[in-house]
C-alpha cells in the first residue's frame, strides 16, 4: 500500500488494502505447502486511509476503479513468499506510477491462542521509483482480531525524504453476522519519523474502514466499505472518506 497525498504533490515536486480494504489476519500455522491466487476489482483503491489514484487535475473522484490481484506460496512449514500488484495513478519527482507491485515474504507460527506474523515488504512502483518503500512488519491475531505494526527501513517513505523510522499500528476486526457474512472494521496510526515531518510538513495521521464481506459463492467474496482518514486539512482530498466497493476471488 501507499499514501502519496495531493498536497505532497506540490511540496515534493508533484508529489501510498492487501491490501486494499482490510488488514488480513495471519493463517494458522498448520499450513499446507501450495500455492494460491486471487484476483479483484475496486471501484476506489485506498491504503491506509488515502486514495491511490490522483487525477492530473487533483480533484477528488468517487470512483477510480483499480483491477488488483496476487500470487502467494506457502511452503507448509511457517515460510511463505508472494506478490500483490494494483493498479493506479501516483505522480511523483520521478514520473507518474501507474502500477503497484508488491513482494513480501515472511514467518507465521503460533504460541498458545495467538497467531503472529511476521515479515518483510517492498512496494515497487515502475516508472516512479521514488515511491518505492521497504517495511518489516509484525502481527499478533485472538480469534477475528489482529494488532499489526510496520516499520519503514527504507530511506523514502512512499515518496517522502527522510521516511526511515516511520511506523503504522493497526487494529483490524471480523465479525461474523452468519455463515457467509461478516462485519470488518479497523483503524490505523501513521506515525512519521521526525525527519519525514521536517521534510514534508505533514503530521501523525489516524485511519479508519469499517463495512461488510459477503461470500457470495466459495471463493469469491463482495464487499462494501467506507474508508477515509483524519487530518485532511493537512494531508489533502485524499484522506476523505469514501464508500468503496469490490469483489474478489481466491483460487
Amino acid at each position: 500500500m501507499r499514501p502519496i497525498p495531493i498536497c505532497a504533490i506540490a511540496a515534493l515536486t508533484a508529489l501510498g488494502a492487501g491490501h486494499a480494504l482490510a488488514q488480513e489476519a495471519p493463517a494458522a500455522a498448520e499450513s499446507t505447502a501450495g500455492l494460491s491466487a486471487n484476483v479483484g476489482l475496486v471501484t476506489l483503491y485506498k491504503y491506509r486511509g488515502q486514495d491511490q489514484y490522483i487525477s492530473h487535475s487533483g480533484k477528488e473522484r468517487w470512483l477510480r476503479p483499480a483491477i488488483q490481484g496476487g500470487l502467494d506460496y506457502d511452503f507448509g512449514n511457517g515460510f511463505y513468499v508472494g506478490n500483490w500488484n494494483s493498479s493506479l495513478r501516483l505522480p511523483s519527482s520521478s514520473g507518474t506510477a501507474h502500477a503497484e507491485m508488491d513482494f513480501y515474504g515472511g514467518y507465521r507460527f503460533e504460541t498458545g491462542p495467538l497467531a503472529w506474523d511476521t515479515g518483510v515488504l517492498r512496494y515497487q512502483y515502475p516508472g516512479a521509483g521514488v515511491l518505492n518503500t521497504t517495511e518489516l512488519y509484525a502481527a499478533a491475531s485472538y480469534e477475528n482480531v489482529t494488532l499489526k505494526y510496520a516499520h519503514t527501513v527504507s530511506d523514502r517513505y512512499f515518496g517522502i525524504d527522510d521516511g526511515k523510522g516511520t511506523g503504522y499500528l493497526s487494529l483490524a476486526v471480523s465479525h461474523p453476522l452468519r455463515d457467509d457474512l461478516s462485519l470488518q472494521a479497523s483503524v490505523g496510526r501513521t506515525f512519521l519519523d521526525d525527519g519525514a515531518q521536517a521534510t514534508s510538513g505533514y503530521p501523525d495521521y489516524t485511519d479508519y474502514s469499517v463495512g461488510l464481506a459477503w461470500e457470495a459463492r466459495p471463493g469469491t467474496t463482495l464487499t462494501a466499505a467506507v474508508a477515509g482518514a483524519d487530518k485532511d486539512d493537512a494531508w489533502g482530498v485524499v484522506n476523505k472518506p469514501k464508500l468503496i466497493v469490490g469483489m474478489k476471488h481466491a483460487f
